[in-house]
């Protein structure tokens, strides 16, 4: 039996000529109503929600989203032939194409091949492996590290082999859905405390719980807002209520601190205040993976108990080598964290001057809170007619009511280019803000 649902209706036609990438060779022409089959695979209000709005999009010429560039991320990039301002790049340090990197990543292609043939825990372990994890280790300031090929399955890694619904996680609103999607794999009970409020995390941690452990999560930099966690006033708190702390660095490490090494050096903390610090080695880090650092012991049981490492392909031996000449890099050149600095204070001066909402960010990370899911599309594509990559945040990753564009500083920016942005901006905002 089938039944139709209604698509999201198209309010607005749109009058641009810049029209972007299919990415569903043209799936979704001619298409007005969603037909679909009832107790089916796709029987579901959620699916024909998103079904129907990317349909609205692709109508509207709105879908942004899986743009096949033709070029490395960079400060300019090719997209349908023309080039763009890159204003959506995770590459912090501006380090995706630097010629030390690529000839250590070709290097490790040539001597252990471009796989591992196997898992970590049998034979996917190289000597680079081991290597990389050491230094990372050292560069961090704990005691060991271990790699996973995403920092995704980094969180479901650590947070599901350790935890179980007899402990508890209090976590900050803003987590990411890495982290949610951890805690749901281990059954573990989840508070959330008030974005980066100290005292919502203490309401928490007072309620009573017959848990055995819990732990609190946060993360460095916020990676929808840009902000920093409260790391001296969290450690404080989990000594106070005998908790532990677990800090999500996958946009902070490589970008705070004078070497890059994470919120612990920003703050001047020792990193071993930290019972757990995961991180990304595919921002800053311009390769792939994620790690988690800490205790020796700690290391030695996701070795054997994280599922991520036991059951999932080794990080391939280029994005290792990429990875750890990367940190070399980080050692030598800290003008390039000086640079990033520099660069976020002037695009978010520039963007307020505009009466730009920029939240709470002080970092690289600086959204364009816009609110309106349908303005923050629109807004993306006015800048993409003007020759501008920024990408549009809407629901579920961010709340409704708070879509925004957010744009990545790199260190490979300086002031000419983001002119180049904000005159941009400047060009359309009248339209969206009026």
């Amino acid at each position: 039996m089938k039944t139709k649902q209604k698509l999201s209706p198209q309010v607005f036609v749109d009058r641009n000529n810049g029209n972007l990438e299919d990415p569903f060779d043209g799936y979704f022409n001619g298409i007005e109503e969603w037909n679909t089959e009832q107790d089916g695979l796709l029987d579901s209000p959620s699916v024909y929600s998103w079904l129907g709005v990317i349909n609205w999009g692709q109508k509207n010429n709105l879908y942004s989203y899986q743009q096949p560039f033709q070029s490395k991320s960079g400060l300019r990039v090719t997209l349908n032939g023309k080039e763009f301002l890159m204003m959506s790049s995770y590459d912090y340090l501006g380090l995706i194409g630097h010629p030390k990197i690529e000839d250590a990543a070709a290097s490790a292609i040539y001597k252990y091949g471009t796989g591992t043939g196997g898992v970590r825990l049998l034979t996917g372990t190289t000597s680079l492996h081991k290597k990389f994890e050491k230094e990372l280790a050292e560069f961090k300031g704990v005691e060991a590290a271990i790699t996973f090929t995403s920092g995704y399955l980094a969180n479901i890694g650590v947070i599901s082999s350790l935890l179980s619904p007899r402990d508890r996680i209090i976590l900050d609103s803003k987590a990411h859905a890495s982290i949610v999607q951890a805690c749901k794999l281990a059954h573990v009970p989840v508070l959330r405390f008030e974005h980066n409020c100290m005292d919502s995390l203490e309401e928490k941690l007072k309620i009573k719980s017959q848990s055995r452990r819990t732990l609190i999560v946060a993360e460095g930099i916020y990676s929808m807002d840009g902000d920093i966690c409260h790391l001296p006033e969290l450690i404080e708190i989990k000594k106070k209520y005998n908790a532990f702390l677990m800090v999500d660095e996958a946009h902070s490490f490589g970008v705070l601190g004078k070497y890059g090494r994470g919120v612990d050096e920003h703050f001047g903390i020792s990193a071993a205040e930290v019972d757990i610090w995961m991180g990304s080695l595919s921002k800053a880090i311009p390769s792939n993976g994620g790690f988690i650092a800490g205790k020796k012991e700690l290391i030695i049981y996701l070795q054997h108990g994280a599922s991520p490492f036991m059951f999932s392909a080794a990080l391939n031996p280029a994005s290792v080598a990429a990875a750890s000449e990367s940190l070399n890099i980080l050692k030598d050149e800290p003008n390039r964290l000086e640079k990033l600095h520099q660069n976020s204070a002037y695009l978010r001066y520039s963007l307020k001057e505009l009466s730009l909402n920029t939240g709470d960010s002080v970092s690289p990370v600086i959204p364009v809170i816009l609110g309106d899911d349908e303005k923050a599309y629109r807004f993306a594509k006015a800048l993409y007619d003007e020759g501008v990559f920024a990408s549009a945040i809407v629901k579920p990753a961010v709340s409704p009511g708070s879509a925004r564009l957010r744009l990545c500083v790199t260190a490979r920016q300086n002031y000419e280019f983001i002119d180049e942005v904000i005159n941009a901006f400047k060009k359309i905002n009248s339209i969206f803000i009026n």
